[in-house]
Protein backbone atom coordinates (compact mmCIF):
# COMPACT_ATOMS: atom_id res chain seq x y z
CA UNK A 1 0.00 0.00 0.00
CA UNK A 2 1.19 3.36 -0.53
CA UNK A 3 0.08 7.04 0.55
CA UNK A 4 1.60 9.50 -1.90
CA UNK A 5 3.39 12.50 -0.98
CA UNK A 6 4.36 14.33 -3.46
CA UNK A 7 7.59 16.32 -1.38
CA UNK A 8 8.10 16.47 2.45
CA UNK A 9 6.44 19.76 3.21
CA UNK A 10 8.01 22.09 5.76
CA UNK A 11 5.21 23.18 8.39
CA UNK A 12 3.14 20.11 7.97
CA UNK A 13 3.78 16.56 9.28
CA UNK A 14 0.45 14.78 9.03
CA UNK A 15 -0.29 15.52 5.50
CA UNK A 16 -0.70 12.68 3.08
CA UNK A 17 -2.69 12.25 -0.05
CA UNK A 18 -5.31 9.45 -0.26
CA UNK A 19 -4.93 8.34 -3.62
CA UNK A 20 -4.05 4.78 -4.39
CA UNK A 21 -5.88 3.18 -1.97
CA UNK A 22 -7.53 0.35 -3.03
CA UNK A 23 -11.33 1.34 -3.40
CA UNK A 24 -14.77 -0.72 -4.93
CA UNK A 25 -14.17 -0.49 -8.88
CA UNK A 26 -10.58 0.65 -8.51
CA UNK A 27 -8.20 2.84 -6.62
CA UNK A 28 -9.03 6.32 -4.98
CA UNK A 29 -7.76 9.30 -7.57
CA UNK A 30 -4.46 10.14 -6.51
CA UNK A 31 -3.98 14.18 -6.19
CA UNK A 32 -7.96 14.49 -5.40
CA UNK A 33 -8.39 14.17 -1.57
CA UNK A 34 -5.83 15.14 0.91
CA UNK A 35 -5.55 14.67 4.72
CA UNK A 36 -3.24 16.68 6.88
CA UNK A 37 -2.88 18.21 10.56
CA UNK A 38 -3.69 22.03 10.72
CA UNK A 39 -3.03 24.14 7.48
CA UNK A 40 -2.16 26.69 10.13
CA UNK A 41 1.04 25.13 9.91
CA UNK A 42 1.72 25.43 6.76
CA UNK A 43 4.77 27.58 5.50
CA UNK A 44 4.42 29.93 2.65
CA UNK A 45 6.41 27.38 0.80
CA UNK A 46 4.06 24.96 1.64
CA UNK A 47 0.73 27.06 0.99
CA UNK A 48 2.46 27.45 -2.75
CA UNK A 49 2.79 24.06 -3.46
CA UNK A 50 -0.49 22.99 -2.00
CA UNK A 51 -1.98 25.78 -4.67
CA UNK A 52 0.30 26.09 -7.37
CA UNK A 53 1.00 22.26 -7.87
CA UNK A 54 -1.58 20.48 -5.84
CA UNK A 55 -4.06 22.73 -7.46
CA UNK A 56 -6.01 22.65 -4.07
CA UNK A 57 -9.42 24.27 -4.50
CA UNK A 58 -11.30 23.41 -0.95
CA UNK A 59 -9.75 23.40 2.97
CA UNK A 60 -12.26 21.79 4.86
CA UNK A 61 -11.71 22.67 8.31
CA UNK A 62 -12.96 20.40 11.03
CA UNK A 63 -11.62 22.82 14.43
CA UNK A 64 -13.99 24.69 16.43
CA UNK A 65 -14.32 28.38 16.07
CA UNK A 66 -12.04 28.76 19.28
CA UNK A 67 -9.31 26.90 18.12
CA UNK A 68 -9.40 28.67 14.82
CA UNK A 69 -9.83 32.24 16.32
CA UNK A 70 -6.82 31.62 18.85
CA UNK A 71 -4.03 29.72 16.30
CA UNK A 72 -5.32 31.24 12.75
CA UNK A 73 -5.62 29.47 9.57
CA UNK A 74 -1.89 29.63 8.06
CA UNK A 75 -0.88 31.50 4.79
CA UNK A 76 -3.92 29.60 2.85
CA UNK A 77 -6.31 32.13 4.41
CA UNK A 78 -4.69 34.50 1.74
CA UNK A 79 -4.91 32.03 -1.15
CA UNK A 80 -7.84 31.43 -3.96
CA UNK A 81 -8.90 28.20 -2.55
CA UNK A 82 -12.64 27.95 -0.38
CA UNK A 83 -12.61 27.60 3.05
CA UNK A 84 -15.56 25.51 4.52
CA UNK A 85 -15.75 25.45 8.20
CA UNK A 86 -17.28 21.96 9.74
CA UNK A 87 -16.63 21.99 13.15
CA UNK A 88 -16.27 19.00 15.44
CA UNK A 89 -16.53 20.01 18.77
CA UNK A 90 -18.48 19.30 22.10
CA UNK A 91 -18.79 15.68 21.80
CA UNK A 92 -19.63 13.89 25.06
CA UNK A 93 -17.14 12.60 26.96
CA UNK A 94 -15.90 9.01 26.88
CA UNK A 95 -13.62 6.41 28.83
CA UNK A 96 -11.58 6.00 25.64
CA UNK A 97 -10.74 6.93 21.90
CA UNK A 98 -12.96 4.51 20.13
CA UNK A 99 -15.72 6.02 22.25
CA UNK A 100 -15.23 8.91 21.15
CA UNK A 101 -15.22 8.31 17.58
CA UNK A 102 -18.30 6.51 18.30
CA UNK A 103 -19.64 9.71 19.52
CA UNK A 104 -18.39 11.79 16.87
CA UNK A 105 -20.28 9.61 14.30
CA UNK A 106 -23.54 9.81 16.64
CA UNK A 107 -23.43 13.48 17.30
CA UNK A 108 -21.52 14.87 14.65
CA UNK A 109 -23.14 12.74 11.99
CA UNK A 110 -25.08 16.14 10.17
CA UNK A 111 -21.14 17.96 10.37
CA UNK A 112 -19.94 14.69 8.89
CA UNK A 113 -22.30 14.00 6.55
CA UNK A 114 -21.99 17.98 4.97
CA UNK A 115 -18.50 17.63 4.62
CA UNK A 116 -19.20 14.00 2.60
CA UNK A 117 -22.01 16.03 0.35
CA UNK A 118 -19.05 18.90 -0.37
CA UNK A 119 -16.89 16.13 -1.85
CA UNK A 120 -19.59 14.71 -4.47
CA UNK A 121 -18.96 17.60 -6.40
CA UNK A 122 -16.12 17.96 -8.97
CA UNK A 123 -15.50 21.67 -7.86
CA UNK A 124 -14.68 21.05 -4.65
CA UNK A 125 -11.57 19.05 -5.73
CA UNK A 126 -8.87 18.77 -4.97
CA UNK A 127 -9.63 19.38 -1.59
CA UNK A 128 -7.90 18.69 1.87
CA UNK A 129 -9.63 18.21 5.42
CA UNK A 130 -7.63 18.58 8.61
CA UNK A 131 -8.30 18.98 12.25
CA UNK A 132 -5.34 20.26 15.06
CA UNK A 133 -3.22 16.98 15.03
CA UNK A 134 -4.90 15.01 11.87
CA UNK A 135 -5.79 12.12 13.67
CA UNK A 136 -9.02 11.86 15.71
CA UNK A 137 -11.45 14.31 13.89
CA UNK A 138 -9.59 13.78 10.47
CA UNK A 139 -8.98 9.93 11.03
CA UNK A 140 -12.98 9.89 11.52
CA UNK A 141 -13.90 11.88 8.51
CA UNK A 142 -11.58 9.77 6.54
CA UNK A 143 -12.65 6.45 7.45
CA UNK A 144 -16.25 7.41 7.05
CA UNK A 145 -14.94 8.18 3.13
CA UNK A 146 -13.17 5.94 2.72
CA UNK A 147 -15.19 3.35 4.04
CA UNK A 148 -18.35 5.13 1.52
CA UNK A 149 -15.83 4.62 -1.52
CA UNK A 150 -15.30 0.80 -0.99
CA UNK A 151 -12.40 0.94 0.84
CA UNK A 152 -11.33 -2.29 2.80
CA UNK A 153 -11.39 -1.77 6.50
CA UNK A 154 -8.07 -3.21 7.38
CA UNK A 155 -7.02 -0.25 4.79
CA UNK A 156 -8.55 2.43 6.21
CA UNK A 157 -7.27 1.14 9.68
CA UNK A 158 -3.55 1.15 8.16
CA UNK A 159 -4.19 4.92 6.55
CA UNK A 160 -5.50 5.72 10.59
CA UNK A 161 -2.46 4.25 11.81
CA UNK A 162 0.08 5.99 9.81
CA UNK A 163 -0.13 9.25 11.95
CA UNK A 164 2.09 7.22 14.55
CA UNK A 165 5.31 8.13 12.36
CA UNK A 166 4.22 12.12 13.04
CA UNK A 167 3.16 11.31 16.65
CA UNK A 168 6.52 12.75 18.64
CA UNK A 169 6.24 16.50 16.82
CA UNK A 170 2.21 16.17 17.23
CA UNK A 171 2.51 15.60 20.99
CA UNK A 172 5.27 18.37 21.32
CA UNK A 173 2.87 20.80 19.66
CA UNK A 174 -0.29 19.50 21.47
CA UNK A 175 1.46 20.82 24.94
CA UNK A 176 1.66 24.06 22.93
CA UNK A 177 -1.93 24.38 21.96
CA UNK A 178 -2.88 23.26 25.40
CA UNK A 179 -1.02 26.31 26.72
CA UNK A 180 -2.27 28.43 24.46
CA UNK A 181 -6.07 27.49 24.57
CA UNK A 182 -5.86 28.23 28.24
CA UNK A 183 -6.59 24.31 28.74
CA UNK A 184 -5.40 21.68 31.52
CA UNK A 185 -2.40 20.27 30.92
CA UNK A 186 -2.42 16.55 29.34
CA UNK A 187 -1.61 13.37 31.55
CA UNK A 188 1.49 11.69 30.20
CA UNK A 189 -0.34 8.71 29.17
CA UNK A 190 -2.28 10.97 26.69
CA UNK A 191 1.02 12.36 25.35
CA UNK A 192 2.69 9.23 25.27
CA UNK A 193 -0.22 7.67 23.08
CA UNK A 194 0.08 6.02 19.50
CA UNK A 195 -2.74 5.51 17.08
CA UNK A 196 -2.89 1.86 16.20
CA UNK A 197 -4.76 0.27 13.48
CA UNK A 198 -6.70 -2.15 15.79
CA UNK A 199 -8.32 1.03 17.15
CA UNK A 200 -9.94 2.10 14.03
CA UNK A 201 -11.09 -1.60 13.33
CA UNK A 202 -12.64 -1.13 16.26
CA UNK A 203 -14.49 1.78 15.85
CA UNK A 204 -15.73 0.37 12.42
CA UNK A 205 -17.23 -3.06 13.73
CA UNK A 206 -18.71 -0.71 16.77
CA UNK A 207 -20.39 1.82 14.21
CA UNK A 208 -21.47 -1.66 11.95
CA UNK A 209 -22.97 -2.88 15.28
CA UNK A 210 -24.79 0.17 15.86
CA UNK A 211 -25.87 1.77 12.09
CA UNK A 212 -25.70 -1.36 10.18
CA UNK A 213 -22.79 -0.31 8.19
CA UNK A 214 -21.44 3.65 7.48
CA UNK A 215 -23.59 3.52 4.05
CA UNK A 216 -26.57 3.34 6.25
CA UNK A 217 -24.99 5.78 8.90
CA UNK A 218 -24.52 8.05 5.55
CA UNK A 219 -28.76 7.63 5.23
CA UNK A 220 -29.22 8.24 8.46
CA UNK A 221 -27.94 11.29 8.14
CA UNK A 222 -29.21 12.99 4.94
CA UNK A 223 -27.16 11.47 2.15
CA UNK A 224 -28.63 9.72 -0.65
CA UNK A 225 -28.00 6.91 -3.05
CA UNK A 226 -26.98 9.58 -5.67
CA UNK A 227 -24.59 11.26 -3.78
CA UNK A 228 -22.52 8.00 -2.92
CA UNK A 229 -22.64 7.75 -6.34
CA UNK A 230 -21.42 11.12 -6.98
CA UNK A 231 -18.56 10.46 -4.36
CA UNK A 232 -17.50 7.22 -6.01
CA UNK A 233 -17.18 9.04 -9.44
CA UNK A 234 -15.55 12.13 -8.38
CA UNK A 235 -13.01 10.31 -6.06
CA UNK A 236 -12.24 6.67 -7.51
CA UNK A 237 -11.20 5.58 -11.02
Amino acid sequence: MRWRRRRRLEGLINFRDLGGLPAAGGAIRPGRLFRSDSLAYATESDAAHLVKDLRLATVIDLRGEHEVTQLGRGPLAAAAVDYVSAPITDVSGATDLVGHYIAMLAEKGDVLAGAVRLLTRPATLPAVFHCEAGCDRTGVLAAVVLSLLGVPDEVIAADYAATAAAMPRIHERVAVVVDRLGLPPRPASVLDWIPQAAMMLETLELAKDRWGSIQDWAHVHGLKDDDLSALRAALVA
